[in-house]
């Protein structure tokens, strides 16, 4: 039976050829009757023709299709829609449709402007990747398709390949030729195409009197015209076809189109020597990195990406002078990325001296974003790399290599010298550390991202808070990252992608929950035992039989918060105990700008929360779910004495550090300079003072900054690293931090009659009053913040969703940003893009 099917498929198969045939003889035969021999003679011809010409120069195009039938036009330097507009009044203008030719195979860019460019031979040759030639190879036919060109390439057409084009401008001309004669020679010479032709009135009388001399000539004369109009039938110039200008740029400039040429650009740059193993850089934390800019301002796109990865100080050597001074800043760096840009050719050799002496003390990697032989001065050096092009996605893509966001795959396209032949390349696998791409590489829709803007920018204009930013990564890509409004109303600093806010109580998982999760996993407690186990100083207080689980589940009967700043401060006494101006052995704990709290507050904050007055409950019942920040009190002291140190000492060593993140930490006015941190509350009732860099929450402030349930500062960037540790299941950058099983436990939902699990939040499923948007799958797992903030992890999606704000500013009561939904709305937007890729890229090849 099989094979029965398979003989009719054949039977079917030839017979619709025969038919496709049959109408094409037919069709080509019907036009070629109605034409005279000039007629004939005009369809031989190939013009030249560009947007750019002069009004006459059009018009005597017009006159040459109108009156001579000419056969197609040659497109030159031209812009597109200009050009788009020109062929479709040549096409409106002619009785048959004209055939449009140009050579774009290797993109368009090389006749329009404005287009995109896909690289040149050496780039191209770099890679060795052949599914992504093949797309290059689609994607240049699409645009050719959205133009209506034909190029002498074109697989589309038998009948095109088989034409064989005479350029009459590189026709023997000597001093007794005629008009026409060249034309006449390229006509004789066996060409069916005449390109560029000189005269073509002359032409047609020269070539109508050579067949009529000569019948071989006459038939030959035929036999092309009819294979003209059979190449025009196959590529759909049956009938006149115009030009589609409708979004014409963004169709050529198309998503996936921008996509296919940052993945060229990822798999063209090139590792050619990784003796040290250097690449991909593992070890983050303990280590100072340097980058230097050789021929270029230190700020620029490579640096950017590269302080995505780890606090970098970055140099710039535009000149020999510069090296005297910039050496002895580099001392005490640890690795050091030489980046050599085009300008920088004639500084190689100079640099070249002193970078090999470097290396002799430090790991250095040295990258060419431009001559790939300026690398030939280097050789000694282990790690060197050639990325090509100082052009946007270059430099990006070199700095997500060296870190291991992706993989290397280039290979060398030219020889540098003997050691650095052509076709070398070593592939090397990433990390699996966070990338930098557009929505569509994880399967996410550009155009329905964009709402996001929308929602965010009514946010801001509803004076919900001064600025905000939104970060969204999916499949370990950061696919969307920007940045809103301003750090305060008065729109003196813009946020920016360093803007560092306050995280609220974002704080207890991303601080104080994971020193809790490293204590279960390594069995120094057991969360189903009573704290009072772990610290003996519950016993006999009203928290004695609370349970770990229940206080991180906040179902241990905690008041949500207790204003114990109030007795600090409720007359100038308790103030004088309590609170100093300046800094001192005495009062070295950080509150506000100009005020220090006592050495001896954190001892009296930990004796009030002992005594502090639990809720009230019917006998022999358990406490229903009630949100607490008390509990987490408790859960940093739990951590601090089982660990042995302090919780931010912990974290910095061993996560913050060694993923990466460089702005997550508690007091980041330490660190970074105020300008750089969002402002929150002007607090009028404690403080008295504008907070920047001083944390919004009273009890974690009288703390000194640093408390279990508030005080922890990041960037979306930095927060997004550990969000997507989380994803991994407890690993990031090739560092295992937790077990899966740890993070499936802590993120699970504990009880049936609250959403909670260990320490996380977790949505309301198909209930409004979630915390999340209604998309977001039974897996996701994260925390918002008072300050307006949030971190949202979705296994189910692979997503990670940050949303950072100063809604407080300069009031906490300001709760529009909570009334109008915001966070879970834009949220709402990141699902829908994703459900909106699936359906217009519902098959695999597609996607």
């Amino acid at each position: 039976m099989t094979r029965l099917y398979g003989i009719v498929f054949l039977m079917v198969s030839s017979l619709n050829s025969i038919a496709q045939d049959a109408g094409k003889a037919r069709r080509v035969d019907s036009v070629f009757q109605t034409l005279n021999k000039e007629e004939k003679i005009g369809q031989l011809f190939l013009v030249r023709a560009s947007s750019y010409d002069s009004k006459d120069q059009i018009q005597n195009l017009i006159n040459q299709v109108k009156a001579r039938k000419i056969g197609g036009l040659i497109i030159s330097h031209s812009g597109p829609m200009g050009y788009a507009r020109l062929v479709n009044l040549l096409q409106s203008q002619s009785r048959i449709p004209l055939l449009i030719v140009s050579d774009i195979s290797k993109g368009i860019s090389e006749t329009f402007d404005s287009t995109m460019n896909f690289y040149d031979k050496t780039i191209l040759d770099a890679i060795g990747n052949d599914s992504l030639m093949r797309e290059l190879k689609r994607e240049i036919s699409r645009q050719k398709e959205i133009l209506g060109i034909h190029d002498q390439f074109s697989r589309e057409s038998e009948s095109i390949r088989n034409l064989r084009v005479g350029d009459v401008q590189r026709i023997s001309v000597t001093l007794k030729t005629k008009k026409g004669d060249e034309e006449t020679q390229a006509f004789t010479n066996g060409n069916d195409f005449l390109s560029d032709p000189k005269n073509i009135d002359a032409a047609i009388k020269s070539i109508s009197k050579a067949t009529r001399k000569n019948k071989a000539l006459a038939d030959q004369l035929d036999r092309s015209v009819k294979k003209i109009l059979s190449a025009k039938y196959e590529v759909g110039l049956a009938t006149r076809k115009f030009i589609n200008t409708n979004n014409l740029f963004h169709r050529l400039h198309s998503i996936e189109a921008r996509l296919l040429k940052q993945q060229l650009v990822e798999a063209a740059i090139t590792v050619v020597q990784n003796s040290s193993e250097l690449i991909p850089i593992q070890k983050l934390d303990d280590q100072k990195f340097a980058s230097i800019s050789v021929g270029r301002e230190s700020d620029n796109e490579f640096t950017f990406f590269l302080s995505k990865y780890v606090g970098f100080e970055h140099f710039t050597m535009k000149s020999e002078n510069d090296t005297s001074e910039l050496l002895p800043q580099l001392k005490d760096k640890d690795v050091i990325i030489v980046a050599l840009f085009p300008s920088a050719d004639s500084l190689a050799k100079h640099v070249a001296g002193q970078i090999n002496k470097l290396a002799k003390t430090h790991q250095i990697i040295v990258c060419a974003f431009g001559n790939p032989g300026s690398l030939s001065c280097f050789e000694n050096i282990p790690t060197l790399m050639v990325s090509y092009l100082d052009a946007p996605g270059f430099p990006k893509a070199t700095a997500e290599i060296i870190f291991g966001g992706i993989k290397a795959q280039g290979k060398l396209s030219i020889k540098i010298s003997d050691a650095l032949p052509e076709g070398k390349g070593l592939r090397i696998n990433g990390l699996h550390r966070l990338s930098y791409s557009s929505p569509e590489a994880a399967g996410m829709d550009s155009r329905t991202m964009e709402k996001i803007e929308s929602i965010a920018n009514e946010a801001i204009s509803m004076g919900g808070t001064p600025g905000c930013h939104v970060l969204v990564a999916r499949d370990g890509k950061i696919v969307y990252e920007k940045s809103f409004g301003w750090l305060t109303y008065e729109k003196k600093i813009p946020v920016s992608d360093e803007t560092i806010y306050d995280l609220a109580s974002v704080t207890k998982v991303s601080a104080t929950l994971q020193g809790v999760m490293y204590l279960q996993e390594k069995g120094l407690i057991d969360i189903n035992k009573k704290a009072s186990v772990y610290l003996p100083e519950l016993k006999k207080s009203n928290k004695e039989d609370f349970t770990i689980k229940d206080i991180i589940t906040h179902q241990a009967g905690l008041w949500p918060y207790l204003p114990f700043w109030s007795e600090t401060v409720k007359d100038s006494a308790a103030f004088k105990k309590y609170y100093n101006r300046t800094v001192s052995v005495e009062y070295p704990f950080p509150v506000a700008e100009n005020l220090f709290a006592t050495k001896s507050m954190k001892d009296s904050l930990w004796h009030w929360i002992i005594k502090a007055k639990v809720r009230d409950k019917p006998a022999r019942s358990v406490f229903d779910y009630r949100y607490s920040d008390m509990g987490f009190y408790i859960m940093q002291h739990l951590n601090e004495k089982l660990l042995g140190q302090p919780q931010e000492e912990f974290l910095q060593k061993n996560i913050y550090q060694p993923i990466g993140a460089s702005s997550l930490g508690y007091l980041p006015l330490r660190r970074f300079p105020a300008n750089q941190i969002a402002a929150t509350e002007y607090d009028t009732l404690f403080r008295k003072s504008l907070l920047i860099g001083y944390v919004h929450d009273q009890g974690a402030a009288m703390h000194g900054g640093i408390a279990g349930h508030a005080g922890l500062f990041s960037n979306a960037n930095d927060l997004a690293k550990l969000g997507q540790m989380w994803l991994n299941k407890g690993s990031y950058g090739g560092i295992r931090f937790f077990k899966p099983e740890t993070i499936e436990l802590f993120t699970a939902k504990q009880y049936e009659d609250s959403r909670r699990g260990l320490g996380w939040d977790k949505p309301v499923l198909n209930d409004a009053s979630s915390p999340t948007s209604m998309y977001a799958s039974a897996k996701t797992f994260g925390h918002t913040g008072f300050t307006g903030t949030c971190i949202w992890v979705d296994p189910e999606f692979n997503l990670v969703y940050i949303f950072l704000s100063n809604r407080v500013h300069p009031d906490m009561n300001n709760t529009k940003i909570l009334n109008a939904n915001i966070r879970p709305r834009i949220q709402e937007v990141v699902y829908q893009s994703i459900f909106d890729y699936c359906k217009n890229h519902s098959s695999p090849e597609t996607k």
